[in-house]
């Protein structure tokens, strides 16, 4: 073989070692990512340490899973959840990228079904080798307003909900628009796009006759150029949704639309035009009432 032959082979050679050396090099730290929950570098927290809630898609609350990386590696963990049928959670797993020593802060929200014995619940979280268990009292809920349907519905939804709002916003007995934005209300979440809708549901047939609307109307925003212009008043029957009151040009605060009481098992408002402002639809408060 002569010289040169010989300087290619060996540096095919060195190149092919060159070569396995940067893939192992690249492999280990992706082992280290695949690993660190199996290895016992993730452990898991909840915060609080107990949470009080009350039954009703509208009265549960919020725990926070607390995933920390106490390895000196990044890794991707996962932690699964789990509870009984008293309680419902949002989500029930959670995949994230820990840096080493990071902490990750995710938000579980949780309900109880109405009709859920008052009792206390467990709520299990689990990471590899790591277990937290959260303790949620649960106390059966009761209208706030006598009579008052809509505060006890089994389900209330939205065609859209803007961000800064909760869906069950408009149901929580608080139909001051001073208040609006801070703690109560529901807005879409669809400038100027018409019709949107808001809706509330119950397991069995309510009697209903009336529906109260307060539709944004403080000081600073008057219902004159925020609030709801147009609507109509909608119940379930059967699978087709009934007209059973109309509301059109509305400058106030709060309309009441009364009609003959009939059975049902949902009521929902049709949102058909605003006062401007950008032309959202905005609920303060619905009250549904049987007479």
């Amino acid at each position: 073989m002569g010289v040169f032959a010989m300087v290619r082979r060996h540096a095919r050679l060195f190149a092919l070692i060159a070569a396995v050396l940067a893939v192992v090099a690249v492999a280990q730290p992706l082992r280290a990512l695949a690993q660190g929950d199996r290895d016992g570098g993730v452990t898991v927290a909840t915060d609080p340490a107990q949470l009080d809630i009350r039954t009703g898609q509208c009265d549960g609350g919020s725990f926070t899973v607390k995933l920390t990386n106490t390895s000196r590696e990044a890794v991707y963990a996962d932690a699964a959840l789990s509870a009984p049928r008293e309680l419902q959670l949002q989500r029930n797993a959670i995949s994230t990228y820990l840096p080493a020593g990071y902490t990750r802060d995710v938000v579980i929200p949780v309900t109880s079904p109405l009709g859920t014995a008052t009792g206390t619940y467990p709520i299990t979280v689990r990471s590899g080798r790591s277990t937290a268990t959260l303790p949620v009292s649960v106390t059966a809920s009761s209208p706030e307003v006598p009579g008052n349907l809509a505060m006890s519905a089994t389900n209330v939804s939205a065609s859209s909900t803007h961000q800064n709002f909760r869906v069950c916003g408009a149901v929580d007995g608080d139909a001051d628009s001073e208040h609006w934005s801070t703690s109560t209300g529901w807005n879409d979440g669809n400038s100027k796009v018409w019709p949107d809708w808001y809706e509330v549901r119950w397991d069995a047939p309510q009697t209903v006759g009336r529906a109260d609307l307060y539709t944004l109307n403080s000081t600073r925003y008057p219902a004159a150029t925020n609030g709801l212009k147009d609507w109509d008043v909608q119940v379930l029957s059967g699978t087709e949704w009934q007209t059973v009151a109309s509301v059109r040009g509305n400058s106030e605060g709060l309309v009441s639309s009364t009609f003959n009481p009939v059975q049902t098992t949902a009521v929902r408002i049709l949102t058909l035009a605003g006062n401007g402002a950008n032309d959202y639809s905005r609920i303060v408060e619905l009250g549904i009432f049987g007479s």
